[in-house]
């Protein structure tokens, strides 16, 4: 017998949004259908029920006041938690048989870089803050080999940080050519 529940831990990172959305939408085709999603936004709960088709996004705001979350739900989008670490995850329902009614909840390629601009900073911002504490370990601590092991830690997370701001970047640069070249 199937089980009519699932949870799925799924890994992902803040310049993937895209491809954990699809996955999402992929879910409700399949007919499991999003209950709950956990604070950290690796963990999904779902259920079965019919297939449906629905248009999910993850928007990452830094500021957010009760305009921001009223224009999406007058829109009809339904928010599935509630900004837990600056991220908001929404959900529409539209007709399978018109995809060209696929809801978006950017009006504008401006909004997406505008979004992907916040994230870059919130990198660069936890990025800075790494130094001071990366170099109180290095101060601080007697044995060289934690010290290495620390500095071996901090630099891989500071080229994954760079990873993702380049990803962000490269993102950013592929919607201003799109919008370039849509505007000729």
């Amino acid at each position: 017998m199937m089980s009519s529940t699932k949870s799925v831990f799924r890994w992902w990172w803040i310049w993937q949004s895209e491809k954990i959305e699809e996955w999402l939408e992929e879910q409700e085709r399949q007919g499991w259908h999003l209950m709950e999603v956990k604070p950290n936004l690796m963990r999904f709960y779902f259920q079965k029920g019919e297939p449906r088709t629905i248009r999910y996004v993850f928007d990452y705001q830094t500021e957010v006041n009760d305009d921001y979350i009223m224009l999406y739900e007058d829109a009809g989008w339904e928010p599935l938690n509630n900004g837990k670490h600056s991220w908001y995850l929404w959900r529409k329902p539209y007709e399978a048989n018109k995809p060209e009614s696929r809801p978006e909840i950017y009006s504008d390629i401006d909004s997406v870089i505008q979004r992907n601009d916040r994230m870059k900073r919130t990198l660069i911002i936890v990025g800075v803050i790494l130094i001071p504490l990366m170099m109180s370990v290095m101060i601080t601590q007697p044995l060289w080999q934690v010290r290495l092991a620390f500095l071996i830690s901090y630099l891989c997370i500071w080229v994954l940080f760079m990873y993702g701001i380049n990803r962000l970047s490269a993102q950013n640069r592929k919607l201003r050519s799109r919008s370039v070249s849509s505007h000729r």
